[in-house]
């Protein structure tokens, strides 16, 4: 049972070092193995195929990115019920999380925003959008029923694409978690404050 665990991770470790130089559609599955010191059955006593190899590097960060995204979005949500305007530092908590999943996790993501071409993650970033696009659009209509006035939704699209070429942004550009998480809690304020933008009054 050790020798297998032991063998599945040299498996990953090696996987993730060929996708992250050569992207997902050029590594090669011989190679991985050989760096691995396993045969290409071994490969495939645990993986499926490339695409299970992928998944294993990427998709528990993913989906944990995924929770801690819908774990805040609940918390503002609730925060629409009643008129809110927007302070200084509001999101600090919800951004220093954020950003240490990322930065925990720096390789994976940088891998799925730069090397996933032809896996199931090549739209992961307009998945994203859809899901903060879906998201903020009905947090902005409950503000817009506070301010009496009408969602903008290609507005809501705008702000939406700022916020994620912002973390795009640090991500493919800033190695150092605390350079990164100083620069991006002042974009996200200064986003936040601008959110009434949103609303056509």
């Amino acid at each position: 049972m050790g020798a297998d665990k032991e063998t599945r991770e040299k498996l990953i470790d090696s996987a993730r070092r060929e996708f992250m130089e050569k992207g997902y559609n050029k590594a090669s599955l011989r190679k991985i193995c050989a760096d691995a010191g396993v045969t290409t059955g071994a490969l495939y006593f645990f993986f499926e195929d490339k695409e299970a190899l992928f998944g294993a590097i990427a998709d528990g960060p993913y989906n944990e990115l995924i929770a801690i995204l819908k774990s805040h979005f609940e918390e503002d949500e609730a925060l629409m019920e009643q008129p809110y305007d927007a302070e200084e530092g509001d999101h600090d908590a919800f951004v220093e999380e954020l950003v240490h999943h990322l930065y925990q996790n720096y390789d994976v993501f940088h891998m799925l925003l730069t090397k996933a071409q032809g896996s199931k993650y090549e739209n992961a970033v307009d998945d994203l959008a859809d899901i903060l696009d879906e998201t903020y659009t009905k947090m902005s209509a409950k503000m817009g029923s506070h301010y009496g006035g009408k969602v903008n939704k290609a507005m809501v699209h705008w702000l939406t694409h700022m916020i994620l070429d912002a973390f795009i942004h640090m991500i493919t550009h800033e190695k150092d978690e605390k350079k990164a998480l100083a620069h991006i809690k002042k974009v996200m304020n200064f986003i936040t404050k601008g959110w009434t933008a949103v609303i056509d009054k």
